[in-house]
């Protein structure tokens, strides 16, 4: 079952300073960089004590959905974490997000392989939030090649880093 219509919905974020705040199914990132490129990495929180599904590893070959701490989600404190807010209507409830978060980490054959264009961390968090895998950060960044092709330069360069690399996208601070 999906839930969004289309990628071009405007997604707001929120700065969580503190961790108690989250609530179980909320889709947070951290900010990254890498070769000049920043990116967020995305994944669900399961809830307190639960820890966050995400999709990565120590590079891309060994990259599955996963379940891990908080503080390793965030480096111990070192990267500035955030939440996704969705229009009203565009998400499956939280215990959907979690069930589905907890079913790819189980079935880990289910999800696929890394691929930063057509399988990332961002891909894996909106498919267990909304139903439909998208990544609007690998969106927003073909619009930009398209537009300046010497940033594809940039952005095949950044696309060789770790996993879990993708690139920041249209995501709108609150």
């Amino acid at each position: 079952m999906s839930v969004a219509q289309g990628v071009d919905i405007e997604i707001e974020s929120e700065n969580i300073t503190e961790y108690r705040s989250l609530q179980k199914g909320d889709q947070i990132a951290v900010e990254g960089e890498m070769s000049g490129i920043e990116y967020y990495h995305h994944g669900i929180f399961l809830g307190h004590r639960k820890g966050v599904a995400d999709f990565g590893g120590n590079n891309k070959r060994d990259a599955r959905p996963r379940i891990v701490d908080i503080l390793q989600f965030t480096e111990y404190g070192k990267r500035r974490l955030i939440r996704l807010k969705y229009p009203s209507g565009q998400c499956l409830p939280p215990e959907v997000v979690v069930e589905n978060a907890k079913k790819l980490v189980e079935n880990p054959d289910r999800w696929g392989v890394y691929d930063l264009l057509n399988n990332n961390c961002e891909h894996f968090a909106t498919k267990c939030k909304t139903g439909v895998a998208v990544s609007r950060q690998v969106i927003d960044s073909i619009r930009k090649c398209i537009m300046n092709p010497l940033q594809a330069i940039r952005y095949s360069v950044a696309s060789s880093g770790s996993c879990g690399s993708s690139f920041s996208g249209s995501l709108t601070k609150s």
